[in-house]
């Protein structure tokens, strides 16, 4: 996981890029955490707080498709926190967002804010995928080839952990949709099962647990069982940029165990 950079180290093109859009910068704190980008800063201004995230000139073209489709995708999702700008300068991109607060959602058994994220799942299995360039389809995310996901016109949200939920007391925040792709509707619910067996869930409780979500609900057992199975070879192609722990790998032969047995 990334450090963010501070916003005195930005080059001074691009924090004056930034109060071109947001006015003078009074102060800024870290905010949230990731992998991908190397500037994510809460900005307060005089006119309220603005959470800015970006890729510098060291980022990889990955990142800075990954960071534009998240800002394209952000209208289509009334979850996700509303987009301010975009923009670029010095060789870094960055994008502005309502900043929002609030704590990371819990994935742990017996959390209550399981069934608020498994709310967000059902809306968002819900919304079909727009046509805009970079948004990838699911059967070639990571650059494999999944047949079992071939065919689906939603959006789908592939990392769907507690981290890229954001509670508070009367809403809930779906964030980070550079890591969306195209399609079928149940494919959110699946991923997110995989997480919550990571918090400890058992692969039946787990998928107890997104019973409400429709697109779970009326998915084929057949062609989820068969995804599950392949995924214990294809879930994960990014591997071969960013090592995945060996639980992980654990935890999906342990779902295609569970559904090749009860599915």
């Amino acid at each position: 996981m990334s450090a963010s950079i501070q916003w005195g180290e930005l080059p001074v093109g691009v924090r004056e890029a930034i109060e071109e859009r947001t006015g003078p910068v009074t102060g800024s704190v870290l905010g949230g955490a990731g992998f991908r980008t190397g500037m994510r800063l809460i900005l307060h201004t005089e006119t309220g707080d603005v959470f800015v995230k970006g890729i510098g000139p060291d980022g990889g073209d990955i990142e800075r498709s990954d960071l534009e489709l998240g800002a394209e995708l952000a209208p289509f999702v009334p979850a996700s926190p509303s987009l301010s700008f975009k923009g670029e300068a010095d060789g870094w991109v960055f994008t502005g967002w309502q900043a929002v607060e609030g704590r990371q959602a819990s994935m742990k058994p017996g959390s209550d804010d399981v069934p608020l994220m498994v709310g967000l799942l059902a809306e968002l299995g819900q919304i079909e995928a727009p046509e805009i360039p970079g948004l990838r389809t699911a059967g070639t995310d990571w650059g494999g080839e999944d047949p079992t996901l071939s065919g689906g016109h939603m959006l789908v949200h592939t990392d769907p952990h507690g981290g890229n939920f954001i509670v508070q007391p009367d809403w809930t925040w779906m964030i980070d949709l550079g890591h969306a792709v195209r399609g079928p509707g149940w494919l959110t619910s699946a991923r997110f099962i995989l997480y919550l067996m990571r918090a400890g869930w058992t692969a039946a409780e787990a998928e107890a647990a997104v019973m409400d979500v429709p697109a779970w609900a009326r998915a084929d057992p057949e062609q989820v069982t068969a995804h599950a199975v392949s995924g214990a070879e294809t879930w994960y192609r990014a591997n071969n940029q960013y090592p995945v722990p060996q639980v992980w790998h654990d935890i999906i032969r342990e779902w295609a165990a569970h559904r090749s047995l009860s599915g």
